[in-house]
């Protein structure tokens, strides 16, 4: 598991070992990770599920990442994108992007396309309002 390694002796910020062992595991824009999503109301996503990392790996050395869950289920919202991940066509939602724990990420599943995050990051960005 990712966790940010902190000096155990004396609780004091992390060493420039310790940074660097943090950058080592924080997971990586691009990646795709199994998460365990908490119920949810609605139409939130819940339920164990490939999710795409979107943040800087910057943000996962402070234990925290954001997340787009991803389906197979294709309905041609616009807020979708397709991406390919591990040999199967896949869609981002990007209407359900949500910060979570790079401690509850489970194993990588592979990665999408620089072209594929761009699109992706784009569309978060026209979402939020710029």
């Amino acid at each position: 598991m990712r966790r940010i390694v902190k000096n155990s002796l004396t609780g004091r910020q992390p060493t420039w070992f310790q940074k660097m062992l943090n950058d080592l595991t924080s997971p990586s824009p691009g990646e795709v990770y199994w998460l365990e999503l908490p119920s949810g109301h609605g139409h939130e996503q819940h339920g164990r599920r490939p999710v795409l990392i979107v943040t800087d790996a910057r943000l996962g050395s402070l234990g925290l990442t954001w997340v787009v869950p991803l389906t197979t289920t294709s309905r041609g919202w616009p807020v979708h994108v397709k991406v390919h991940v591990a040999g199967r066509v896949t869609e981002a939602m990007c209407e359900q992007i949500r910060s979570v724990s790079v401690d509850r990420l489970g194993r990588l599943v592979g990665t999408v396309t620089h072209e594929e995050l761009r699109e992706i990051r784009a569309l978060l960005r026209e979402i939020i309002g710029n």
